[in-house]
């Protein structure tokens, strides 16, 4: 089983926490933080989807996680906010990655674009969108046989800019009435029309036609056998809109071209790279998990989470999928039981933590994935298992998306099965025993951290700071002059002050009730079983990573103490 709590004992011992956090972008980098070196199952080269936590530090607690090194282009190149990254310049890391990597993960509208959010403007003619994108067919070129898995997306609805709303207001109506004939919403089509200025909606038009041929090229180029595995994730979508037909389109083409064992269509952007390389994780483990699934409210058939278009069962299958797995009915006879709570009813939540307690108590991997209220940790869902369970226990966990809990919980079983086989690292090569072993073990110490800095992190984001301090952030932004919390001009070191200082004791509480003290089962070196006992927090990364308050990055830097001693 993934990373299990034995004990329940130890108060929070924390060192350097007195103002921890950063102001602006001071101390920001790439990794996260430094580690000793130890050995690892391989490294993989990821060009993120951008800076966010969601696609820039959670892919790379994943990897370590799983075991792996991850290189990143210089992090000054990813762009930040309104900023886009340098696609040309990241092209070029990229061919020259190669050399270092075993397997590369690739987001290509940072490529293509500088970035998902570059992605829904028209800034880059779509000449340069494609020169940008000669860096993948180099590389597949130099070195054919790394593994070269990518991911485009789908724009969505909402572009950005001052006519956002109205434009996906009118992106929804138009689907409706010139595609599937609701001709009584004509009147409510023109006068969408009427509120918009032509010039702006033909700019709408325009960027996702030159999206949309791009995504058909990489579908083709899939087919040419560019890329090993390919996902087109749909970005924030309902189930009508002008991203309705642009799929339907692409799924035609994939069927067309006989590549659906390589190419699929998801909804999801975020979450794309952090499912790529647990699929890694997964296939170089030679196994295939199996994942129960069990929903709160409403049943995965029934109901669709916020900013998708297709029911939740089909959602998880999907991801499922892309990880190699099959989902099975019964949790006993599962490898990871994946607990997904639900919204969409008025019904209590009590019965699903009742069985989520009983999972975890019964031994069972569980990972949570918390997504019944968009980008927030449930506090109903979460009051019920205070005191219950620890968060510790969870094999993973995200109130963002079930993905990145999935991911986080498959990639540490790939490694735990690994680990009992006794297919680890050797260590120093014709070095005797001891230290073979202490090397296997401090690979299993360095994942199991990164796996619980990744849990630490989620909750701080999405339960600390959206439930507690956001709404208070934002108001504290309006208050010293700021017309938009969300794009930030003049006010940001005050700003993200307020939001780390704020944060930073709901944090420290989280860390103290749920974490700090447990003792953990990581696997076995070869020889016995290892376990760990998470000892202190030494430090805080805590900033706003964009010009906005809609998120927090938290990246604590955490200590676990092996049996036989600290490190």
């Amino acid at each position: 089983m993934p990373d299990h709590a034995l004990s329940r004992r130890g108060l929070l011992r924390t060192a350097g926490l007195a103002g921890a956090g950063l102001t602006g972008l001071a101390a920001l980098g790439s990794p996260a933080h430094a580690r000793p070196k130890t050995p690892r199952l391989g490294r993989i080269a990821l060009v993120p989807l951008d800076d966010r936590p969601y696609t820039w530090y959670a892919p790379q607690q994943i990897a370590t996680g799983a075991g792996y090194d991850t290189v990143l282009p210089p992090r000054e190149t990813l762009g930040r906010h309104f900023t886009p990254g340098d696609g040309r310049a990241v092209g070029r890391w990229l061919t020259s990655s190669t050399t270092q990597a075993d397997a590369l993960v690739v987001a290509l509208p940072m490529l293509a674009y500088g970035g998902l959010l570059n992605s829904r403007n028209s800034s880059v003619p779509e000449a340069e969108a494609f020169a940008r994108l000669a860096a993948v067919r180099a590389v597949r070129r130099r070195r054919p046989h790394r593994r070269l898995y990518a991911f485009d997306t789908i724009m969505r609805l909402t572009p950005e800019g001052p006519w956002r709303n109205e434009l996906r207001a009118w992106a929804t109506v138009k689907d409706e009435v010139d595609n599937l004939a609701m001709v009584e919403k004509r009147p409510q089509l023109d006068a969408l029309e009427s509120q918009i200025p032509a010039d702006v909606r033909d700019d709408y038009l325009a960027t996702r036609a030159r999206n949309h041929r791009l995504n058909l090229t990489m579908i083709e180029w899939a087919a040419e056998g560019i890329f090993d595995f390919l996902v087109v994730g749909q970005d924030d979508a309902t189930g009508h809109g002008l991203h309705r037909p642009e799929s339907q389109a692409l799924a035609a083409r994939i069927a067309e071209l006989g590549v659906g064992d390589r190419v699929v269509i998801y909804p999801g952007a975020d979450v794309v790279a952090a499912l790529l390389i647990a699929k890694i994780a997964v296939r170089d483990a030679d196994v295939r998990p199996r994942v129960s699934v069990e929903y709160s409210r409403a049943t995965g058939e029934t109901w669709t989470a916020p900013y998708q278009n297709i029911p939740y069962a089909r959602l998880i299958q999907g991801y499922v999928d892309i990880l190699g797995g099959t989902v099975v009915d019964r949790p006993e006879r599962a490898d990871l039981v994946l607990m997904a709570n639900t919204g969409g009813s008025s019904a209590s939540v009590a019965p699903f933590a009742d069985r989520l307690v009983a999972h975890v108590r019964a031994g069972r991997p569980v990972a949570l994935g918390d997504d019944a209220i968009a980008g927030h940790s449930d506090r109903r869902l979460l009051s019920l298992l205070n005191g219950r369970i620890r968060y510790v226990e969870l094999a993973g966990y995200s109130g963002w998306n079930v993905g990145i809990s999935l991911a986080q919980a498959t990639s540490r079983w790939a490694l735990r099965q690994r680990s009992v086989r006794g297919d680890l690292p050797p260590g120093v090569p014709g070095a005797p025993g001891e230290p073979v072993l202490a090397a296997r073990r401090a690979l299993l110490h360095d994942a199991a951290r990164a796996s619980i800095e990744l849990s630490v992190s989620e909750l701080v984001q999405t339960d600390s700071y959206r439930n507690d301090v956001r709404a208070a952030t934002t108001a504290y932004a309006s208050a010293l002059g700021e017309p938009d919390p969300q794009n930030i001009a003049t006010h940001f070191p005050e700003i993200n002050a307020y939001a780390v200082d704020n944060t930073t004791p709901h944090a420290q509480k989280l860390f103290a009730d749920e974490f700090a003290g447990a003792t953990l089962a990581l696997g076995s070196d070869g020889r016995a079983p290892v376990t760990a006992r998470v000892d202190r927090l030494d430090a805080w990364h805590l900033h706003l990573p964009w010009n906005r308050t809609g998120e927090i990055a938290a990246e604590p830097r955490i200590v676990l103490t092996p049996d036989g001693g600290p490190r």
